[in-house]
Parts: structure tokens; sequence; C-alpha cells
């Protein structure tokens, strides 16, 4: 913020919801500055008269319209400026879910969905390259593609940028099309790979306590069984025993 040539003032108020930062005007050269907290650092280049605001660990909160109130000697000359702050946060690289459906003619339709997690202004979503079979819907986030064998596959990349940053990510679609599927989703996303493999171990883990259980209670049947077919065979020999007679030779 400049102070005209010539101009003086009393001091120079910033204010955001309420008082950041106040500038007095000094009998030296150099001005009083008082700030309300230490992330606010006044910035003065005495030849030109400027007077900026800097603000360090910005935050979504610091976003909105700051205002510098400056106070000259008239009461009626207070000039007021407005400044507006915008924040951008850095992209991080944008996922891609792939949506495929493959016709009776091995037609494959693939519909990719290019998102960033969480939310933001000012992001703006494109393709590219696109190419005849092509269409982008949904402000640039969608692309529709159809691929059938033969076809030499190529690379799409999704685009995403704002103001301050700008990310990509590309892969080859028609890879996902070579396999008897009819219908199908996909998705890029290293969380979905890692549930999947934790399902599998999952599934393996219950099938070896199944297994084990099983084993088990053969096991103990075996015993049952055997125990019981001894059983038999000692009935049976005693009521043999009981059968036999002795008999003695007369003299």
């Amino acid at each position: 913020m400049n102070i005209p040539e010539g101009e003086r003032f009393e001091k120079i108020i910033w204010i955001f919801q309420s008082p950041l930062a106040t500038i007095k005007e000094g009998d030296t050269r150099e001005p009083t500055i008082i700030v309300s907290d230490p992330r606010y650092k006044v910035l003065v280049n005495s030849p030109d008269q400027n007077y900026s605001l800097k603000i360090s660990n910005l935050s979504r909160e610091d976003e909105g319209t700051y205002r510098a109130n400056i106070f000259t000697g008239d009461p009626l000359g207070t000039i007021t400026r407005k400044f507006t702050l915008r924040i951008y946060r850095r992209l991080p690289k944008p996922k891609v879910t792939i949506y495929l459906e493959i016709s009776e003619e091995s037609m494959c339709n693939i519909t990719l969905k290019c998102h960033v997690d969480g939310s933001g202004d000012d992001e703006e979503y494109g393709w590219t390259p696109l190419g005849a079979r092509t269409v982008v819907s949904d402000g640039g986030s969608v692309l529709h593609l159809s691929w059938k064998p033969g076809d030499s596959d190529f690379t799409s990349t999704c685009i995403v940028r704002n103001p301050v940053s700008i990310s990509s990510h590309s892969l080859q679609a028609g890879q996902f099309c070579i396999g008897p599927r009819t219908s199908s989703s996909r998705s890029c996303s290293p969380l979905a790979k890692g549930l999947s493999i934790l399902l599998l171990l999952g599934i393996l883990a219950v099938g070896i306590i199944l297994i084990g259980i099983f084993t088990k209670n053969k096991k103990t049947i075996t015993r049952i069984h055997r125990g019981m077919k001894l059983r038999r065979n000692v009935k049976r020999g005693k009521n043999a025993d009981k059968g036999v007679s002795i008999t003695q030779p007369h003299l």
C-alpha cells in the first residue's frame, strides 16, 4: 500500500475482523509499529512510503477482505483501502476411477472419472489428448471413449489446475478392455487395491481355521469309532467264554 507523495498521516490501521497492525508516524524517520499477533509483520519502504502487511502460516481462516484505514490530520480525511486475499491449496495427484462395458461386438466403452481428494475453489479439469471417439462431460472431469481390438492403445491424461498449481494423472485405458468381462468398474486408487488384498488375506485365514477345525473333529470322530469297535469286540469275547462247556470222561 502506497501513501501519495507529499501526503502525511498520523496512523494506519490494518483490519481483518479486528485490528491486526497499527503504524504510527513518529518524530523520527522510523514509524512505531504494533501488531496483534506474531504472524503479522509490517514491511516498510520509507522512501516510497510503502507499508505492506505480511502474514505468515496462512490458513483458510485468513481468506477474506482486509482494510487499511489511513488517518490524516483532517478528521474528514480518513482514507480506506480494501484488499481481497484468496488462498489456494497445492493440488495433490488426481485419482482416476474407471468404468467400462464390453459389448458383444467387443467394443469397449470406457468412462474415466478424474478427481482430487478434498474440495477447493477455482479448480479446473481437463483431458488430453481428445480423439474422434471421445466425449468430455461434468465440467471436464469425466472422459468417455470407445476402444475396440485392433485400435492402438493411447495414453489419456487428466489435468487439474488452480491459480497456484497444476497436477496430472496419465494411464492407458485400452489395457482395461482386455478380457471376457461384460461390465465392471475399476479404480486406480491405491486404497482400493489395499482393501482387496486385505479381503483376500481374511478369506485365506478363515479357510485355514475351518480346515484346522475340520481336521481336529475328524480325528476325534475316528477315536470314538475305534473305541466303540473295541468295546464290541470285548463284549463278544466275553459272551463266547460263557458258551464253552467242558465234559469230564466217565471212568
